[in-house]
């Protein structure tokens, strides 16, 4: 099922439509759908589709010749790009090559052989061009890279991210609501994760069935994962364990890991730069020492906080008991998946920044949080949305948005502060009437946005 990336379908196809010389990598995490958007645009046009193998640079050289002749050959790189060459020189001709890190592994000196190519040809060629990849590490620093040798050839690029929440409730279809946003905290927006799911099989089979046999498909995919990135992720394994376990500063990290402060500050900016790991400071205060870590990735974060824990400890004949605790568990895990979707929300309502806040109440002698907060200058008036989050089972009422207004006194550097209350479960009547706060369901955040307070300043 293909859903959702009409954006990124449209960005291609305008790409495609200018009939000049294009370069596009496309690069994202693992599973989250860089293949099946590539074939979706390739429908109807003249190209050829390679991926990359984990062999030899000789076999898949080979390959790569196989695909562009249309039989089983052998032919240097240099025959290659030559008919590559000949193909685009009067009409559009798209080339794809999936999983280029792969071969740049097995030999560095592709990347040279493709520069000299392009710079021989990009002038006066129809060819389109996307190298495709799942190592982000590679494909940031070899491909797009200030000391990559394709380094100022590209014509643009494409980060593919996971899908929305709205997208990812479409391939969930056949679930309740309730569940289906369940699974969208266990592994996020990645479309292939969420389509191995059946609703046909209540959650807890599922949750057998994917992550606690030992035939089951998450059970080794979070090494898959790292291994694509790294040739030996034990390290990142043990810092990413003591993030999970609630570890957010870098002292309480590296007490738990058994390691020095600079090694895992090394490991984590290496995890951060892949999307595993976030950074947060607090909104007015982005320069300080205050700093937390959290696992940004819902499939790591649920698999090394609930599964992997039991996993170990689980007969694989009786899992049932196993996942009853992590169901139990859920009305926790929920608020911060909910807090994620909402700054999703409220950033594409108002635009600017997601952040987080936390800091001292000195009244009350206590630290306080903000759930969501979006920042955004507009004439040089600063504007922040502070937004609590309830993933509960009851209304939220007055003495939820009291409690948020005390809290955003607390917050320097902002001109204007508009209060924001998210709810799963609506509002009682204490609200009624409330026209300075902005509230939002979770009809509101799933179907059409339906902005209750004020408006944008913009709108």
């Amino acid at each position: 099922m293909f859903v959702g990336r009409g954006n990124e379908i449209r960005l291609l196809s305008e790409r495609y439509d200018s009939g000049r010389f294009e370069f596009i990598p496309i690069y994202g995490r693992r599973r989250v759908g860089k293949t099946t958007l590539i074939k979706e645009f390739l429908k109807g046009r003249n190209g050829t589709f390679f991926t990359a193998k984990n062999g030899s640079y000789r076999s898949n050289l080979n390959g790569l010749a196989s695909k562009v002749f249309g039989a089983e050959v052998a032919a240097s790189l240099e025959t290659i790009l030559g008919e590559v060459k000949r193909r685009s020189s009067d009409e559009r001709y798209v080339l794809v090559i999936d999983e280029y890190p792969r071969i740049v592994k097995r030999n560095p000196e592709f990347g040279d052989m493709l520069q000299e190519f392009i710079d021989d040809i990009h002038e006066d060629s129809k060819l389109f061009l996307i190298l495709c990849g799942s190592s982000l590490s590679i494909m940031e620093h070899q491909v797009l890279g200030y000391s990559s040798p394709l380094y100022g050839r590209r014509t643009g690029s494409l980060k593919l991210l996971p899908l929305n929440v709205r997208d990812a409730m479409t391939i969930l279809d056949g679930f309740n609501r309730e569940d289906a946003l369940r699974i969208y905290g266990m592994v996020g927006g990645i479309p292939m994760y969420l389509g191995l799911f059946d609703p046909s099989q209540s959650l807890k089979d599922n949750m057998i069935r994917l992550f606690l046999r030992e035939d089951s498909f998450f059970i080794n995919e979070h090494v898959l994962m790292m291994i694509e990135e790294y040739d030996n992720p034990a390290t990142y394994f043990t810092i990413i364990e003591a993030v999970a376990s609630g570890k957010a500063s870098m002292n309480e990290i590296s007490n738990a890991c058994g390691l020095d402060s600079a090694t895992v500050a090394k490991h984590l900016k290496m995890l951060m730069s892949i999307g595993i790991v976030e950074k947060r400071r607090p909104v007015d205060n982005p320069q300080g020492k205050a700093t937390r870590y959290h696992i940004s990735d819902p499939f790591i974060r649920f698999q090394f906080s609930r599964i992997l824990p039991i996993v170990d400890d689980t007969r694989v004949d009786e899992p049932d008991e196993a996942v009853e605790s992590i169901l139990r568990l859920f009305d926790t895990d929920m608020g911060a998946v909910f807090e994620d979707i909402a700054a999703e929300h409220l950033k594409s309502v108002h635009g600017g920044v997601n952040g987080r806040w936390w800091g001292p109440d000195p009244i009350n002698r206590r630290s306080e949080e903000i759930d969501v907060v979006v920042t955004r200058t507009i004439d040089g008036v600063r504007y922040g949305w502070f937004a609590e989050c309830k993933y509960k089972n009851t209304p939220s009422g007055g003495t939820e948005l009291k409690t948020l207004i005390h809290r955003m006194a607390l917050v320097k550097g902002y001109d204007v502060k508009i209060p924001v209350m998210y709810s799963k479960s609506g509002y009682d009547q204490s609200l009624e009437g409330a026209g300075d706060v902005e509230l939002y369901t979770l009809d509101d955040v799933l179907g059409t946005i339906e902005r209750r307070g004020r408006r944008s300043p913009d709108a």
